[in-house]
């Protein structure tokens, strides 16, 4: 505890602007360190082709990504080419072969028609008739035809004999020709053509013109040509097919090994596969993959930011804010550790043993050092990493369960001014505890009325009552090092036996009875403007403990009639009177009192004049200085020291009134008041005028009642 003490008294002197975000750093590498060790994985001493030696289960639901990238592979690969079907094709075939048909007509056309004319022309003029053109000439014509109006090179896929058998047909083979080769090529374009089936379509189509009514004669030719038309009609689509081999492979879903699945069974040969997916899981060499390192550096990093948002928006002073994060981390990490505890029990084979976590000891000391709404802040930290900690399936439901022992135990504690409330509400949440676990014992199918089951619920009973057993031996440790003050240690503190208190009674009894009245009067203005009224009235009981060195000096503690400041000089006066304020701080820093009490012993005077022995000394000496007579400070940094500041004056003043009426208590209060404002003593705190009307008239109603004219009731006479 001394230890604690000074460490606590160290970096409040010392640079706390640098110590506390160290500090926070520290324990988050600190936590980060836990929540990585804790989700470490089981190793185990597998070899391959060997039996191995015991059941291993998975420790997490994880994706194979080696299966899945070869199931995916297995159904892009299933998934057929794409094939596009072009009707346009057949259409261009057919108008094709009808073009070539009209050509051969047009030339023998005009061969007829020139040959006319010729013999015409020679008729008229006596000669003799020319021949007719010759089958060259139309072939070259036809020729020429084909190659300036048919994008296709036609006349060089089909030979010349082809054409002159065309040419030399006479009309009405021609046209058989003509209708059924057209018709042929237009039914066969018009299935699916590709070029792997190419040669079929054209020996279906060679084997139906040979059972056409075409001649026989013309029947080789109709086959050629046909068999010329006929071209594919489906052509692969590169674009399509990747396409639909790609959907394939992302429909598969992800092969998975799921938490809990036997990888391999006891006396099971460890093949390859069962090798690879123990690898896998890091299984063998104990280690995490870098990205759930970083996973885990993110998650704490993401809870700390919450914690820094959520302080950064509460009305504190910046010294405050990170004192309270540094108390919530503290807390946080000790969690941590018990989590750890608990976590390496379970890997010994303590059935249920993780239901002993005491998911009541964050929320319940946060709520006590500092409130309600940093209690149910921890139930949220310790719930999400019990997620990533507790992964098997006897423990499927303890995030469940902490949760809930979390939210409850903030809830079940209300009355922590005193030990005894405390030790009732763990005994409550002890009992709602087994009942949580009875009900999820039930949710997972659970044997009931079994010994483990009997343990799980002593477990949950344990955890949940020595929570608030370990809260209550941890919290004076948290009060000594940050110098916090609780409801409960402030009820301790107000005990009249505590040693300090009996010291002021036996040295100053004086001083006493005026600590009591000014607390009475301070406590009744806290109560009205919303202060903390317990601190208040604690702190008065001690304000002036530094009066116990040398109490024959203070008006209070004076018999007699005997005022030793008779013998002393306005200067030497003036010192011990000063004094006792720095006197009082060094007495309660020396009994490792909390750090508000001891600001109040501080600064219950501010920066006030001494008057009396201000205006003595003047007497002597008028080029006195006013600040040698001033009381060292600092002025009062919170309202509930303000309110001391006025009442112990008002008290002091009151007292010393030869007949305190209502209205000289009020001119009393009025001008005490007045004199602190225009002193400027209150700019330093965060106290309205609103609340210093409120704090008047308070003092007026208070003193009032104390000091109210009694009735003179008249002798009794026999």
């Amino acid at each position: 505890m001394k230890l604690a003490t000074k460490w606590r008294r160290w970096y409040i002197e010392s640079g706390k602007k640098y110590l506390f975000p160290v500090l926070l750093i520290c324990f988050a590498v600190i936590a980060y360190f836990l929540v990585c060790q804790m989700t470490k994985p089981e190793s185990y001493d597998v070899k391959l082709f060997q039996v191995a030696e015991k059941t291993i289960r998975s420790p997490q639901t994880v994706e194979d990504t080696g299966k899945t990238k070869e199931e995916r592979a297995k159904a892009s690969a299933d998934v057929e080419d794409v094939y596009v079907y072009n009707r346009e094709t057949g259409q261009n075939r057919v108008a094709l072969i009808k073009s070539l048909f009209a050509y051969v007509n047009e030339v023998n056309t005009e061969a007829k028609e020139a040959d006319a004319k010729n013999k015409e022309k020679a008729e008229k003029e006596n000669k003799p008739v020319p021949a007719k053109t010759t089958t060259e000439a139309k072939l070259k014509s036809l020729k020429a035809k084909l190659s300036s109006n048919v994008s296709e090179k036609i006349t060089t896929n089909i030979s010349d004999e082809i054409f002159t058998t065309l040419l030399e047909a006479d009309s009405k083979d021609f046209k058989t020709m003509e209708d059924v080769i057209t018709a042929e090529v237009a039914k066969t374009m018009e299935d699916n053509i590709r070029e792997e089936n190419l040669n079929a379509a054209k020996i279906r189509a060679r084997d139906d013109i040979e059972l056409s009514t075409i001649p026989s004669y013309y029947k080789n030719v109709s086959k050629a040509l046909v068999s010329y038309a006929i071209v594919p009609n489906e052509t692969y689509s590169e674009e399509q097919t990747k396409d639909r081999r790609k959907e394939a492979a992302q429909a598969v879903v992800p092969v998975k090994i799921l938490q809990g699945q036997v990888i391999v069974q006891e006396g099971q040969i460890v093949d390859r596969e069962t090798y690879r997916q123990l690898n896998m899981l890091n299984l063998l060499d104990q280690k995490m993959p870098v990205k759930q390192y970083a996973g885990f550096a993110v998650f704490i990093i993401a809870l700390a930011a919450l914690l820094f948002l959520y302080t950064k928006k509460q009305p504190q002073p910046k010294e405050k804010k990170m004192q309270t994060m540094l108390i919530f981390s503290s807390v946080y990490v000790t969690s941590l550790v018990m989590l750890m505890i608990i976590l390496f029990l379970e890997t010994q084979g303590v059935a249920n043993i993780s239901y002993l976590f005491p998911a009541a000891f964050a929320p319940m000391i946060l709520k006590i050092l500092l409130n309600e709404k940093y209690a149910f802040l921890s139930v949220i930290f310790i719930a999400a990493t019990s997620l990533f900690v507790f992964q098997s399936d006897s423990t499927s439901g303890i995030t469940i369960f902490i949760l809930l022992s979390g939210v409850t135990s903030v809830v079940a504690l209300r009355d922590y001014s005193r030990r005894s409330a405390i030790v009732f509400s763990g005994f409550m949440v002890g009992l709602i505890n087994m009942s949580y676990v009875f009900t999820l014992l039930l949710i997972n199918n659970n044997t009931i009325f079994q010994f483990s089951t009997v343990m799980a619920l002593g477990y949950a009973f344990v955890g949940g009552f020595g929570a608030f057993i370990l809260g209550i031996g941890l919290i004076p440790l948290f009060e000594t090092i940050f110098g916090l003050l609780t409801t409960s240690r402030l009820v301790e503190l107000a005990n009249p036996n505590h040693p300090l208190l009996k010291k002021v009674l036996m040295k100053a009894p004086g001083t006493y009875h005026h600590s009591m009245m000014v607390a009475n009067l301070a406590e009744a203005c806290a109560d009205k403007i919303g202060a903390n009224s317990l601190l208040v009235r604690v702190g008065c009981f001690y304000h002036d403990i530094g009066k116990t060195l040398r109490p024959p000096y203070f008006v209070e503690n004076q018999l007699q009639g005997i005022n030793p400041h008779d013998r002393l000089t306005p200067e030497q006066s003036r010192d011990i009177i000063l004094s006792h304020t720095k006197d009082g701080a060094e007495i309660l820093k020396e009994n490792h009192m909390p750090q508000p009490i001891i600001d109040i012993a501080l600064q219950h005077h501010g920066t006030t004049l001494l008057k009396y022995f201000y205006f003595k000394a003047k007497e002597t000496n008028p080029d006195i200085k006013e600040s040698d007579y001033r009381y060292s400070g600092p002025k009062p940094q919170t309202k509930e020291i303000a309110i001391i500041n006025i009442s112990d004056s008002v008290e002091a003043a009151v007292r010393s009134a030869a007949e305190p009426t209502m209205t000289k208590i009020t001119e009393i209060i009025d001008a005490i008041i007045k004199d602190r404002f225009l002193d400027g003593q209150f700019t330093e705190c965060d106290i309205t005028i609103k609340e210093i009307k409120i704090i008047r008239d308070t003092l007026i109603a208070t003193l009032n009642g104390i000091y109210h004219q009694r009735i003179q009731y008249p002798d009794d006479k026999d």
